[in-house]
C-alpha cells in the first residue's frame, strides 16, 4: 500500500508538470549532479528536466513543478575472489537511475539586468534502475538501494534574460542503502574501515543550466 501511494503522488505531481495549463514560463534544464549514496566515495553524474511556474500574488513569489530525470552515482572498495587471479582488492561504482517528480517555493528578487530567485521544495524520488561495474569475482554479498525515497531541496538561481544558472542541494529523508553483505565475514564493523552504513541516506549538490521558454 505505501509503495502504491508514493508512485500515485509521482504521477499526479509529473501530470501537473505536462498538463497543467496557463504556466508562466515552461524551462528545459541540465547539469551535473555530485551526490552521496552511502559508499566510500561520492560519484558525478547528470540530470535532464523541465519546469513549469506560476506566480503567487504578485511578481515576488511563484510556484514549481518539476520532472527529471537524475543519474546518481558512487563507488567503494571491496575485496574479490577470482578463481583466475586469486584474492584481489578492487573498485566497484554504482549508478541509480532515478525519476524525479517535484514542487517548488519561490522568492523573486528582481535586480537591474537580471532576477535571483531562493527556492525551497520536496520531491518523490523513484529509482528506475542500478546498475554496477565491479570486478571479476564473489565478494562477501551484496548492497542494493531501496525504490523509493522523499527527498528535501533548497535552491539559489540567476536568471539574465530566457537563460538561468541553478544550483541546488538536496537531501533525502528515507533509508536508502540495503546491506545484505555477509555478516559473519565482519565480525566487528567497527573495524572495517569505510564500510558503508546500512540504511545511509542519500544528498546530492546539483549545478546545472535551463531555458526559459
Amino acid at each position: 500500500m505505501k509503495t502504491r501511494t508514493l508512485f500515485l503522488i509521482g504521477f499526479l505531481l509529473m501530470t501537473m508538470v505536462l498538463y497543467v495549463p496557463a504556466a508562466e514560463a515552461l524551462i528545459v534544464t541540465g547539469g551535473w549532479i555530485r551526490s552521496d549514496i552511502g559508499l566510500e566515495e561520492e560519484g558525478d553524474g547528470f540530470y535532464v528536466g523541465v519546469q513549469e511556474s506560476w506566480p503567487m500574488g504578485g511578481e515576488l513569489f511563484d510556484f514549481t513543478v518539476a520532472g527529471e530525470y537524475l543519474q546518481k552515482s558512487g563507488s567503494m572498495h571491496r575485496s574479490y575472489s577470482d578463481p583466475h587471479s586469486g584474492e584481489t582488492y578492487g573498485k566497484a561504482d554504482v549508478s541509480l537511475h532515478c525519476v524525479q517528480p517535484a514542487a517548488f517555493f519561490g522568492l523573486k528578487l528582481p535586480f537591474f539586468n537580471f532576477t535571483s530567485r531562493l527556492y525551497t521544495g520536496a520531491s518523490v524520488v523513484l529509482k528506475l534502475g542500478e546498475t554496477w561495474d565491479e570486478p571479476e569475482g564473489t565478494t562477501a554479498g551484496d548492497y542494493g538501494y531501496e525504490n523509493m525515497d522523499f527527498q528535501v531541496h533548497v535552491g539559489f538561481a540567476n536568471e539574465f534574460s530566457n537563460f538561468l544558472v541553478d544550483i541546488r542541494y538536496s537531501y533525502g529523508l528515507m533509508d536508502q542503502l540495503i546491506d545484505q553483505t555477509a555478516q559473519n565475514l565482519y565480525p566487528s564493523k567497527a573495524d572495517v574501515v569505510d564500510t558503508p552504513d546500512d540504511g545511509a541516506k542519500i544528498s546530492s549538490l546539483q549545478i546545472g543550466v535551463g531555458y526559459k521558454f
